[in-house]
C-alpha cells in the first residue's frame, strides 16, 4: 500500500522527540567546546582600563622637541651626576618640575607610568642608554614615541661631566639623541 507507515502516531511523535532532544545536545556540546576553547586575556575580561593615548605620547614629546622643553629638560638639567632634582640619577616616581615634566603630567594624567630614555653615541662605546625617568619595565599596552635631539657644542655647558660625549670635537656637532618615550596603564 502506498503510504503506509510502519510506526504509529504515537511512535512517530516519539521518535521526533528523541530527535529534538539529540539536536540540543549536539548545540549545547558545540557551546561548550566554543567556551573552552576561548582564552581571556587582560583586554577580553571586561577591564575597562585603555591603554595610554599614542597619539597624546607623540603630541607632548614632539611639541617639546620643537619648542625647546625637551633640550632643556635634558641638557640643563643634568647635574654632572644625575638630573637635578632627581632622588639619584634619573627620575623615579615622579615627572621632573621642568617645562617637559610639566606637559607629561598634565597630558598623559596620573594614571600613566612613564619611562623617558636618552639613546645616544659613545666614540669608544658605540651606543649608549642613559635613564631619564625609569619606573620600571614597561606593562601591556605600552605605547612608544621618540624623537632625535641634535645637540651642538654650544649647547652643552659641561661637557667634561656630561652624560654624552663629544662624538665629534672637531666640529660644531656634539651628539645626536634619539628620546623614546614610553607609556602605559600603571
Amino acid at each position: 500500500m502506498i503510504g503506509d507507515n510502519k510506526y504509529t502516531t504515537e511512535e512517530r511523535g516519539q521518535l521526533f522527540a528523541l530527535e529534538g532532544l539529540l539536536a540540543a545536545l549536539v548545540v549545547l556540546a558545540g557551546i561548550a567546546f566554543a567556551l573552552q576553547a576561548t582564552v581571556l586575556t587582560p583586554s577580553t575580561s571586561g577591564a575597562t582600563e585603555a591603554p595610554a593615548d599614542a597619539t597624546m605620547v607623540n603630541s607632548i614629546l614632539t611639541t617639546a622637541a620643537e619648542n625647546g622643553e625637551l633640550q632643556t629638560a635634558l641638557v640643563n638639567d643634568w647635574g654632572g651626576a644625575g638630573f637635578s632634582g632627581s632622588a639619584g640619577q634619573w627620575y623615579t616616581g615622579s615627572y621632573p618640575s621642568n617645562d617637559f615634566g610639566t606637559a607629561l603630567e598634565q597630558g598623559l594624567g596620573p594614571t600613566v607610568t612613564v619611562n623617558v630614555l636618552i639613546y645616544h653615541r659613545q666614540p669608544m662605546d658605540g651606543h649608549q642608554q642613559t635613564r631619564f625617568i625609569y619606573n620600571g619595565a614597561p606593562g601591556d599596552g605600552a605605547v612608544r614615541s621618540s624623537t632625535t635631539l641634535t645637540l651642538y657644542d654650544r649647547d652643552v655647558s659641561n661637557p667634561g661631566t656630561f652624560y654624552a660625549e663629544d662624538v665629534s670635537p672637531s666640529t660644531e656637532l656634539y651628539n645626536v639623541l634619539e628620546v623614546e618615550v614610553v607609556a602605559w596603564q600603571g
